[in-house]
C-alpha cells in the first residue's frame, strides 16, 4: 500500500497524473502529503513556497510563462508554516499590488483560482484554465505578500 501511495505521489509531482473530468474535486493520499484538486492535467508549472526567516519568505515559479489553456500547478510548501497560492490576473507589477493596511493582504478581486492554505511540508496539485495575459502568484496570508511571497507569471496565446 505504501509503495502504491509513493508511486502515485511521484507521478503527481512529475506532472504525469491525469485526474478524471469534473471540477473542484480533491483527494488526499493518506500519509503522502499530496492533494490532487482539479480536472485534467495541463502545462506543468512548479511553485515552491517557503521561509527565509521570520520576516522574509519566497514564492518561486518555473517556468514563468506557458501557453494559454489548462495549466497544472504543483504547489510545494517547503516552509515551516502554512502558505497558499492565489493566481491574480493583473497588469500591475508583481511588487506594486496595493496592500490593505487593516488586513496586511492584497485584494483577491482579480483571482482566477487558488491553492488554499497548505501545511508545511505538503504538496498540492491544481489545474486551472488560464487565458492569455499577465498574472501575479501570491501567498495572501497576512503579511506574506509584503514579506516576498509573490511571483510574476505570463500566459501567452
Amino acid at each position: 500500500m505504501r509503495r502504491t501511495i509513493a508511486a502515485i505521489a511521484t507521478v503527481a509531482l512529475s506532472g504525469g497524473l491525469m485526474v478524471g473530468c469534473g471540477s473542484s474535486t480533491k483527494a488526499t493520499s493518506p500519509g503522502g502529503g499530496v492533494t490532487v484538486g482539479s480536472t485534467v492535467a495541463g502545462a506543468p508549472v512548479a511553485v515552491t513556497a517557503g521561509d527565509k526567516s521570520d520576516t522574509e519568505q519566497f514564492l518561486t515559479v518555473a517556468p514563468t510563462s506557458v501557453k494559454a489553456g489548462n495549466v497544472t500547478f504543483t504547489f510545494k510548501n517547503t516552509g515551516t508554516r502554512q502558505h497558499e497560492m492565489i493566481v491574480l490576473k493583473t497588469d500591475e507589477a508583481v511588487d506594486q499590488l496595493k496592500v490593505d493596511a487593516a488586513t496586511n493582504k492584497v485584494s483577491e478581486d482579480a483571482s482566477v483560482g487558488e491553492v488554499s492554505e497548505t501545511d508545511a511540508g505538503k504538496t498540492v496539485v491544481k489545474s486551472l484554465e488560464l487565458a492569455a495575459g499577465k498574472y501575479v502568484l501570491v501567498c495572501n496570508i497576512e503579511k506574506h505578500y509584503a514579506q516576498g511571497m509573490r511571483s510574476a507569471f505570463t500566459v501567452t496565446a
